[in-house]
């Protein structure tokens, strides 16, 4: 976990970035994992009030990397927050407050699922070609997460040997979808909510550029022990709605998406649990996710099989 900068440097990082400004007052924020988060409350001259938040990822790379895809990305259809400042010594951004919170309890759950779906159509939807993304790695169509090492085999998921035996032998049809800007964790805990409207889609330290198909198998695979399995086919047909694709290759991306999920969650699937205790979920146990993740990954083999 990164560490906080102390409040004298959070305030010269917001008042470099926002001339003029004076801070008013600094708090931290939680549900950061990847970087640590603080909330800023600045005033103008004028009497206007503003809030932002600083962003610090501890790596410059990393921290230049969402800078400038943040600037890409806003204005052009993608909830994301506008990027006012970037300092590299500290690995942080300073962005604009966009209000929300994750939502793990959505009163209206397709509704839910169709705002993720169009907000991910909208990334995908983007025209790489018309903007200068070298400084995004690629994917590449094989499976990354059979080049992880893994100590041994997790217990909660005895399908892990047979998803990897399968990935090994297969032959992937060629894909006709054009590369896309992908966000690389689009998933519900990276999108914020208010009302029940969606108002931002967060952390884009792991976005790169590949096929489509990787994304959205990997907010299926998510959804899928989140939500259950009927949500996964909520999410994806709104999804496909919007995004028409060849989705040949889903089954293949689907197996390698719960491999990277059996390797984050395989080994701590109590501290999975009880950390979304903590936003109203108690029913999801070390039971249901191996339940949920078991059920899309039989039928991602039943789909391969065919």
């Amino acid at each position: 976990m990164n560490h906080s900068p102390d409040e004298l440097t959070v305030a010269r990082l917001v008042q470099q970035a926002l001339p003029g400004s004076i801070v008013r007052r600094i708090w931290s924020l939680s549900g950061g994992i990847s970087a640590t988060m603080q909330a800023v409350e600045v005033g103008w001259p004028d009497g206007r009030s503003q809030t932002v938040i600083v962003r610090t990822h501890g790596q410059t790379a990393v921290a230049e990397k969402e800078y400038h895809l943040l600037h890409m990305l806003h204005g052009q259809g993608v909830k994301t927050a506008a990027p006012y400042g970037l300092d590299r010594s500290a690995g942080s951004l300073v962005l604009d407050y966009l209000p929300g919170e994750m939502s793990f309890t959505p009163h209206d759950l397709s509704c839910h699922l169709r705002q993720m779906a169009t907000q991910l159509a909208r990334i995908h939807q983007l025209d790489v070609s018309q903007h200068d993304l070298s400084f995004l790695p690629q994917v590449g169509a094989t499976c990354s997460e059979m080049g992880r090492e893994r100590p041994l085999p997790t217990p909660n998921f005895p399908q892990e040997q047979a998803i990897r035996q399968t990935l090994a032998a297969s032959k992937l049809p060629p894909s006709t979808n054009k590369p896309a800007l992908l966000h690389g964790d689009f998933w519900p805990g990276n999108c914020l909510w208010r009302d029940g409207e969606l108002t931002a889609v967060i952390d884009w330290e792991d976005a790169c550029l590949g096929d489509p198909l990787t994304d959205l198998a990997q907010s299926r695979s998510e959804i899928a022990w989140i939500f259950g399995p009927a949500a996964v086919e909520l999410f994806t047909g709104h999804y496909r709605q919007q995004q028409p694709l060849n989705d040949e290759q889903l089954p293949y991306r689907d197996l390698c998406a719960a491999l990277r999920q059996i390797r984050l969650v395989g080994s701590d699937l109590a501290g999975y649990a009880a950390y979304f205790g903590e936003y109203g979920r108690t029913d999801i146990t070390p039971t249901t996710i191996r339940h949920n993740l078991g059920i899309f990954i039989d039928q991602a083999f039943a789909r391969l099989a065919h």
